[in-house]
């Protein structure tokens, strides 16, 4: 369910409802939910579309189809979101709406698209967002026990799953360059576009001053990425940016971040903030956002949303990659923990410099993240039945 707009799936969904509804598209949404909502829990999304369908999906229901799956080749992924309610519903919608373009958001509800793609008048659009199967294939060098035996298993059947589906749509989007490659590479014969994700309407907010030396990481921690990264940052880099100035201090946010606390707080300036209702307000109030990554899927939307707020960055080439192209300047990157390191000293010790950096990937970011994208795609699919004349990634992100 894309709301509240918590995470990086929920916030690009709710963000990409919401610009095509400004746009005076019609829009329904059907998801699935995994908890019981009051009718006010949903007002703000009800605003800007049609209607909302949600499908109940039980946990421990989902957990035994999944585990059902082991002896087969379907990804444990889809096996999850198997639902008989899910397949009726969507059946009963495409009858009733009779739908121009159907977004399909990731691999895994793509079983509910298939059945309907080549029948009557809709276009078809998969939204992958990221290759999950080559972001798992980089972190499995971080993977360790039971997690990695898994994802072993799981890593190439989605691979194969990714490479069957994704030519069937008429188009499938992606969010960066990178990932459009890595698309490309397994699934030769699919249409594909890079959509990258927006930045939230700004809000008037007034001007707050830095805490100098304050050192922030704001994630989703439930994913295994950040979680590297946190435990990275806390037990490699941040004692060594300590040693050479005493009084810098680490805030961990965001969702999950609680789980970190018991060992995060045994190191001397490490606080851990929990979840936050407005993140851009911490990032203003910090003097360097930390993103030490050490692999990373698709855009890492945390790092964009530093960027916008003029917070001066510090991460790594995984990171930058999933950006690219970025403008030299725009934020410094190092992968190991000493380069990390000189360079979060060097900003808190240069404020002017600091400003600098700041301020170009500020204007950066919000030149080329917009909301607006999503809508055009929309658009250029509805409009446009040669969908599939969309020989290249670069072709596609140039038109």
């Amino acid at each position: 369910m894309p709301y509240p707009p918590v995470g990086g799936d929920r916030s690009r969904v709710y963000h990409m409802l919401r610009a095509a509804a400004e746009s005076g598209h019609s829009v329904h949404l059907l998801s699935f939910d995994t908890r019981r909502r009051e009718g006010e829990d949903l007002a703000p999304l009800e605003e800007c579309v049609r209607s909302v369908e949600t499908v109940p999906l039980p946990r421990a229901l989902s957990w035994l189809r999944a585990a059902q799956a082991l002896p087969g080749t379907l990804p444990l992924q889809a096996a999850y979101y198997r639902s008989r309610r899910m397949r009726e519903r969507v059946d009963a919608a495409i009858r009733r709406i009779r739908p121009h373009v159907v977004v399909t958001h990731l691999f895994r509800m793509a079983p509910y698209a298939l059945p309907h793609i080549g029948h009557g008048r809709a276009r078809w659009i998969l939204d992958m967002t990221d290759v999950i199967s080559a972001g798992i294939e980089r972190s499995m060098p971080y993977r360790h026990g039971p997690d990695r035996w898994v994802y072993q298993l799981e890593g190439p059947r989605i691979r194969a799953y990714e490479a069957a589906v994704a030519p069937r749509f008429d188009e499938c989007w992606v969010i960066s360059e990178a990932e459009a490659r890595h698309l490309a590479r397994i699934a030769p014969g699919a249409s594909l576009r890079v959509v990258p994700n927006g930045m939230s309407p700004e809000r008037l907010r007034a001007l707050v001053p830095r805490e100098p030396g304050r050192l922030l990481f704001l994630g989703f921690h439930d994913v295994f990425h950040n979680r590297d990264a946190v435990r990275f940052l806390v037990q490699e880099i941040f004692p060594k940016i300590r040693a050479q100035i005493p009084g810098a201090t680490l805030a961990i946010a965001g969702k999950g971040s609680e789980s970190v606390r018991p060992w995060a707080e045994r190191v001397p300036g490490v606080h851990v903030l929990g979840f936050v209702e407005d993140p851009d307000d911490i990032l203003a109030r910090s003097a360097v956002f930390v993103a030490p990554h050490r692999f990373a899927a698709g855009v890492q939307n945390k790092v964009v949303q530093a960027l916008a707020t003029g917070t001066p960055v510090v991460t790594t080439s995984a990171v930058r990659c999933g950006l690219e192209p970025v403008p030299d300047g725009a934020f410094r990157v190092a992968d190991d923990a000493e380069g990390i390191a000189r360079h979060v000293v060097a900003i808190l010790r240069d404020p002017e410099t600091a400003a600098a950096i700041g301020n170009l990937g500020r204007a950066w970011v919000r030149s080329r993240f917009t909301w607006d994208v999503s809508v055009l795609a929309l658009e250029s699919i509805r409009s446009a039945r040669a969908a599939r004349s969309i020989e290249t990634p670069v072709a596609a992100q140039r038109r």
